[in-house]
């Protein structure tokens, strides 16, 4: 029995001898690979932060002259109009036009009672003309008068003169006449009805020159001026027709707050009539070749607006802008920035000075207000000979991706 508890004794004694020395084995090289970069455990890893970058599309700035033209709709009127009515009314004794006929000034459209109001006219004219003798009589008679006699003559002579002007003026607005050359359109009275007094009877229209009555906001005003050169076109036409604006409304409508601007064009044809709805191409003036930017590409700080621009380096740097007029959704640039410079024109707001960035497309900025992007359609403009066309905003798109 002791033997074997010997036996054991010496065979455990030889086990944790042995495990002992693989211990010391292991110990340097765990301590070696903790000096290479190995943490102990528990111990949390640091790690150098990723760099990334975030996805924006740019546009390249290009100007021109057409850059601020603006489209705006309006509504044919006659360059002149006047409602024409039978201001004392009564019997139409005659209407000698008809709808649509071209009147001259001072032409005679229709007689509305006037043979009672000639007929009153008569019969002032003899109450005048007893009056006056009836003074001359007493004057002559000198002394042998008493002057309340001939102070009341004189009363009856200037009673009788003014009636007689009252007759006269009634006389005049019983006959009906044009007051300027025109077209009459609406005729509303027929030989032999009696009219209410101030009863319309008709329109006299100018249909050349022709106007264009359009609405603009308080932005669209800043920038035009009386004089200034417009194109109009209407639905029914591929041509458009060159006007100018005639008047500026100096004052917004209360209900509406827009500003009425009338525009004058040549119509010699009768091409643009009178209610037909028309669209107006502004161009503002004193712009020439002026930069201008969508205001909502610009990016508003607390002290400064500006936008962010893209360089070869693919790092987005902040320029502050300095702003002219705003002309319609878009504003001019007057410095900080310039033509051929790529501007974010997506993801600019989450930007920083120093960002780097990932550009997902570029467009040219801008035709009509908006970024075009190569392969996507070309917003509307007006067709004008300054005007650069759908091809050559494609052309350009492919010229500046082959210079990259």
């Amino acid at each position: 029995m002791m033997s074997k508890l010997k036996s054991l004794f010496l065979s455990s004694s030889f086990f944790s001898v042995a495990l002992a020395g693989v211990l010391i084995t292991a110990g340097p090289a765990c301590s070696k690979k903790e000096d290479q970069g190995g943490a102990p455990a528990g111990s949390s890893v640091k790690r150098a932060p990723e760099e990334t970058a975030t996805r924006v599309e740019v546009a390249v700035l290009q100007g021109g002259n057409s850059a601020g033209r603006f489209e705006r709709p309006g509504e044919v009127i006659g360059a002149r109009e006047a409602d024409l009515a039978a201001a004392l009314g009564g019997y139409v004794e005659r209407v000698l036009v008809e709808s649509g006929d071209t009147v001259k000034k001072g032409e005679l459209i229709a007689r509305v009672d006037s043979s009672s109001h000639f007929a009153q006219l008569g019969l002032v004219k003899v109450e005048l003309e007893d009056a006056e003798r009836e003074l001359e009589r007493l004057t002559k008679m000198g002394k042998a008068v008493a002057s309340a006699r001939v102070d009341a003559a004189k009363t009856r002579v200037a009673r009788a003169k003014a009636q007689k002007r009252v007759t006269q003026t009634g006389m005049s607005r019983a006959l009906i006449k044009a007051p300027f050359a025109g077209v009459l359109v609406d005729l509303q009275i027929e030989q032999g009805e009696v009219a209410a007094p101030g009863q319309p009877i008709g329109r006299l229209l100018v249909l050349d020159p022709i106007a264009v009555s359009v609405s603009v906001t308080d932005q669209d005003v800043q920038s035009l001026s009386e004089g200034s050169t417009v194109q109009i076109t209407t639905a029914g036409s591929s041509t458009s027709v060159e006007g100018k604006i005639s008047r500026i409304e100096p004052a917004a409508d209360q209900r509406t707050r827009t500003f009425l601007v009338e525009v004058e064009a040549p119509n010699p044809s009768h091409k643009l009539l009178p209610g037909m709805i028309a669209s107006v191409s502004f161009t503002p003036a004193d712009m020439g070749d002026a930069l201008l930017l969508p205001q909502d590409l610009l990016v508003t700080k607390l002290k400064d607006n500006g936008v962010f621009v893209v360089g070869d380096d693919s790092v987005a740097h902040w320029k502050p802008l300095e702003l002219g007029g705003i002309v319609g959704s878009q504003v001019e640039i007057k410095s900080g920035v310039s033509r051929g410079e790529r501007i974010v024109t997506v993801g600019m707001r989450s930007l920083t000075d120093g960002d780097k960035v990932l550009i997902g497309r570029e467009g040219i900025c801008c035709s009509n207000g908006s970024v075009v992007f190569e392969g996507a359609p070309k917003p509307v403009k007006p067709a004008t000979k300054s005007s650069a066309t759908a091809k050559d905003i494609g052309a350009a798109v492919k010229e500046g991706s082959a210079s990259k």
